[in-house]
């Protein structure tokens, strides 16, 4: 059983997948008539891969001040990082197919975390994360400025703006969190006042919009029969069918609204984490979830999926149909989740 203070970082890293599990479900059964609480879920978007992030970066940090054979922590989890891009390459070929070069640059969060990942090994100290931060957000802004896209930077399905200058800074505060005591409440405050201040904007007021987001495009190509197929698609390509280009669009992060998403995420994860120290057992579902986030993330797709392909179509346009299969999906990862631990399994 991990420590309350690691089971409040857990269950951050819970509600971040209760979330995404939520848009997720709305987006492959696509309601008709999408009601006020998914249109709300929808536009706070933006806040559930902060929330991952932000917990990310801290707890590699914290994993290493933890380690005592300093060189084998950095490999072993090198090789995980490189295993997460693999995984990742592998899922997109699933439904996308053999897209080049997206294939290698773009495949999704999983790719993203695994650069972000290695990226921190490299700068596996508070300045050196602190200054890659800085460097990182400032191009981020730069790009964004110039309307520059490229990529799998910032372009694309989970580019490494914004979340790798998130990640990092994350990585750079553990330690200074650890040993003073008084940042965690400055930081918590300053949180707070940042985001009762930018509720002064309109944009932020509508839940941002346009104010925050943008969308970026790629082209992908697909034949008649493919699908969200991928094999089906290289098949063709393969075989020599006609194929098409089209294009697909991915929501972005502006520079404006980070400092708001990461406000609101570090005040999420401070409060799970002062419950956790109060009432552990009363987080232990969500804690649960988010420790065994990458097999229920992996599950989850796949349940979704077989919904999207097998539910009649008439009754997945209902507006309830996608928060019965959220919840549906919750429960059988915290039960799955419940199982892993009784036999001491550790992700």
């Amino acid at each position: 059983m991990s420590s309350p203070r690691y089971q409040g970082v857990d269950a951050t890293r819970g509600l971040a997948m209760v979330l995404m599990t939520s848009t997720h479900a709305l987006r492959a059964l696509h309601p008709d008539r999408s009601p006020e609480f998914g249109q709300w879920l929808m536009r706070v978007e933006p806040i559930i891969p902060t929330l991952f992030f932000l917990v990310a970066g801290w707890s590699l940090a914290r994993s290493r001040y933890r380690a005592k054979d300093a060189p084998g922590w950095a490999w072993r989890h090198a090789r995980r990082a490189i295993g997460l891009w693999l995984f990742s390459i592998v899922l997109f070929f699933s439904y996308s197919g053999p897209q080049w070069p997206e294939i290698l640059t773009s495949t999704g969060v999983l790719q993203c975390l695994a650069v972000s990942i290695l990226v921190g090994l490299c700068l596996n100290d508070a300045w050196k994360s602190a200054a890659g931060a800085i460097v990182s957000g400032a191009a981020f802004v730069w790009m964004d400025a110039h309307q520059i896209r490229i990529d799998g930077i910032n372009n694309g399905s989970f580019p490494l703006f914004p979340f790798l200058p998130i990640f990092l800074a994350a990585q750079a505060i553990e330690r200074p969190m650890r040993q003073r005591s008084w940042l965690q409440p400055a930081i918590a405050t300053a949180g707070g006042a940042l985001v009762l201040l930018l509720s002064a904007k309109l944009g932020f007021r509508n839940l941002w919009g346009d104010w925050g987001m943008t969308n970026t495009f790629q082209e992908f190509v697909r034949t008649p029969g493919s699908g969200f197929n991928g094999l089906a698609l290289a098949k063709d390509l393969i075989a020599g069918v006609p194929s098409e280009t089209y294009q697909v669009s991915f929501w972005s992060t502006l520079p404006r609204l980070v400092p708001v998403v990461v406000a609101l995420s570090g005040l999420a994860a401070l409060f799970l984490c002062a419950v956790a120290d109060r009432f552990p057992e009363r987080l232990r579902p969500l804690s649960l979830l988010g420790r065994h986030s990458l097999p229920y993330y992996c599950g989850h797709l796949i349940l979704l999926g077989i919904l999207n392909q097998t539910i009649p179509a008439s009754f997945r346009g209902l507006a309830w149909t996608w928060l019965v299969a959220t919840l549906g999906a919750i429960g059988l990862g915290v039960a799955w989740s419940l199982w892993r631990e009784s036999r001491g399994a550790r992700t």
